[in-house]
């Protein structure tokens, strides 16, 4: 009888089962780094930082 692909028992090498513990583990938390850029304020947007820029380029041609 042919079994299918998926019937085979998990392989028993404790490093692969490590290696998949461990990346799960990353995927469950971010990296501490990700979190501080995630709680930074949010930039302003280009057009608030243009505009004083934009007034002063206009002031000048005049």
């Amino acid at each position: 009888m042919t079994r299918h692909i998926a019937d085979h028992p998990a392989p028993e090498n404790a490093a692969l089962r490590l290696r998949h513990f461990l990346r799960l583990a990353r995927e469950e938390m971010p990296h501490p780094a990700v979190r501080t850029l995630h709680m930074r304020r949010p930039a302003t947007p280009a057009e608030g930082r243009l505009k004083p820029l934009l007034k002063m380029l206009r002031n000048r041609d005049q």
